[in-house]
């Protein structure tokens, strides 16, 4: 009988970190949607393209933060971590810009994007993009939404819900904007969660850009043990992606470009990974024999990085 209760207490050690992270939620930050900061004049313009820009919108418009608050609360009630989007703002600033820009052999500046930034500086897993109108009609306003997660790290959109709510005589805009969306909350919760559930088995997709940087001494032709130096960073690729799932865009000379690379969400310890973590595993191996490179990794956000071999 004691041998029993100890192999149950043995078991049931085993499947309760399983079923916790089975039941993990995604983490989650709320932003204003592109369309609102475009339409209330919230944009920036950096590399030629036009962005919103989070940090004027939260300090000039009164009804944003509050509006965001609201959010807040109804993700945290259904069990979801939260991340502050004025406090990545923050991190951001603090940030070494060497981290954010070099250049490249040829002269091409690789830079972070202004949403890059924020997204890196937030590591929110799901970024909640929130759209919002004020329609009035005659005494009465009502409040058409639309909430979009996205995938911090490829920026594709996971899942989504719009619609309007009741007109009201009185409700303020935070108060109309929780009574629309309420109602339809578990079935967009319900599809994040399978979203983040299917990342968790199958992996996270990110994208590796590995650059032969000024010094390196050698190009993607060179041989080592019979494998051309191309050869030997796409098997690292393939044996450290999820199921030795990826993906190759067009390369030159001078770079492997790999798409959806099926990162871990989490490694061995349980911490998350991201696009730099994962790329500096992979190369890891290239800074001993027979290789003996020096490299770089520099992010940009949290879905891409890009390998220069050759720096330090």
């Amino acid at each position: 009988m004691k041998r029993i209760i100890l192999l149950l207490l043995a078991s049931l050690a085993v499947w309760l970190p399983s079923a916790a992270q089975k039941m993990m939620k995604p983490s989650v930050m709320v932003v204003p949607g592109d369309a609102w900061c475009a339409s209330a004049g919230y944009t920036l313009k950096s590399g030629g393209e036009t962005y919103p820009d989070y940090g004027r919108a939260l300090v000039s418009d009164r009804d944003l933060n509050n509006v965001i608050s609201k959010i807040n609360i109804l993700m945290a009630d259904r069990g979801f971590p939260l991340e502050n989007l004025e406090t990545a703002l923050k991190n951001m600033k603090t940030e070494d810009l060497e981290r954010r820009l070099y250049t490249d052999r040829s002269g091409n500046a690789i830079a972070e994007s202004p949403l890059d930034m924020v997204y890196r500086a937030a590591a929110a897993d799901i970024v909640l993009q929130l759209s919002w109108n004020v329609n009035k009609t005659g005494p009465k306003n009502s409040i058409t939404f639309n909430l979009q997660a996205l995938d911090s790290y490829t920026a594709k959109q996971v899942a989504g819900v719009e619609g309007t709510g009741a007109p009201s005589f009185s409700a303020d805009i935070p108060t109309l904007l929780e009574e629309a969306v309420v109602s339809r909350m578990e079935v967009f919760c319900d599809r994040l969660m399978d979203y983040f559930s299917d990342a968790r088995a199958n992996g996270r997709e990110i994208s590796i850009d590995v650059l032969l940087g000024k010094d390196v001494g050698a190009d993607f032709n060179t041989e080592f043990d019979d494998y051309e130096l191309a050869e030997v960073i796409t098997r690292q690729v393939a044996r450290n992606a999820v199921g030795h799932s990826f993906g190759k865009a067009p390369s030159t000379d001078t770079m492997l470009r790999f798409k959806s690379v099926r990162m871990p969400v989490a490694d061995e310890d349980g911490m998350p990974v991201d696009a730099y973590s994962f790329a500096r595993r992979i190369m890891r191996p290239l800074r001993k024999e027979p290789y003996n490179f020096n490299y770089k990794v520099i992010s940009k956000g949290l879905g891409k990085a890009v390998v220069v071999l050759g720096e330090e």
